[in-house]
């Protein structure tokens, strides 16, 4: 599960990253160039951490306590290094901070569930 989230959180970042730098949007989001920048690292920092289930789940860790401090520091300002706050950035930063905080904590199998009782 954490792989896979990994995964295709860091493919949506990358193409959103892409889409960006081709069309600035300025309207329900604010992407600059530094924005599209933080996008395209934090996409390739997961796909390169997809590879394996213990790294996927510490970049989730990560990334989601990084995207939790962006969507509150967002609550209190509209502009932070030359990053625009717009409110559906601030939605958009706390849902993919709270999935990825899910994905990496709680939806984890046990290690129990991995295990067979032998006869």
């Amino acid at each position: 599960m954490a792989q896979l989230y990994t995964k295709v959180l860091g493919t949506v970042f990358i193409l959103l990253a892409i889409a960006g730098f081709i069309f600035p949007m300025e309207g329900l989001f604010h992407l600059t160039a530094i924005h599209n920048l933080v996008h395209l690292a934090s996409g390739i920092v997961a796909i390169l951490t997809s590879g394996t289930k213990k790294m996927a789940v510490i970049y989730l860790k990560i990334a989601g306590f990084v995207y939790l401090l962006v969507g509150i520091l967002g609550l209190f300002t509209p502009k932070f290094a030359g990053i625009h706050f717009m409110p559906a950035d601030n939605v958009l930063h706390f849902l993919i901070a709270l999935s990825s905080l899910a994905a990496g904590y709680v939806m984890q199998p046990s290690k129990s569930a991995d295990t067979t009782v032998s006869q």
